[in-house]
């Protein structure tokens, strides 16, 4: 008891410094130019620079990896790449998981391709996994109902 009543100021001090030095935390003075606000956004690269990552998916996705095909097709959704579209489709119809397939489906879906937005549809009725035939089924009708619109004649 008499050690805690020795120790008292001292953690006083330290916990008021601690408290008191967020209480004076600023943001920087000059901040970048840009500020990229996730890890997807690829307009911070140059045409090079963009061709190479768009390159090193290719050559990810055609990896005995699922995981890293998985990622690539992705990414590869993400930067809209119209290169991936037969990659996209080959995993899409012959992806060793349901994760893989799930994936490379909404890539398509994100890069907007008709092919794979009708190859998609003929897969959500011939998929042998559940789970991916109604993946596939509702990311098709989104599709249409984004592209086509049913107005009263």
């Amino acid at each position: 008891m008499r050690y805690l009543k020795q120790i008292r100021p001292s953690l006083a001090m330290v916990l008021m410094l601690f408290l008191s030095s967020g209480l004076t935390a600023r943001e920087p003075e000059n901040p970048g130019t840009h500020n990229a606000y996730s890890y997807n956004d690829y307009s911070v690269f140059s045409d090079d620079k963009f061709s190479l990552i768009e390159y090193n998916y290719l050559q990810g996705i055609k990896s005995d990896n699922v995981g890293l095909q998985t990622s690539c097709a992705y990414f590869l959704g993400e930067m809209k790449s119209s290169k991936a579209m037969i990659p996209l489709l080959m995993l899409a119809t012959s992806g060793s998981t349901e994760e893989a397939r799930v994936i490379a489906g909404l890539s398509l879906y994100k890069i907007q391709s008709n092919i794979g937005m009708c190859r998609l549809k003929g897969l959500s009725k011939s998929d042998k996994s559940e789970l991916v035939r109604r993946v596939f089924d509702r990311i098709y009708k989104k599709y249409v109902s984004d592209n086509y619109t049913f107005e009263e004649i």
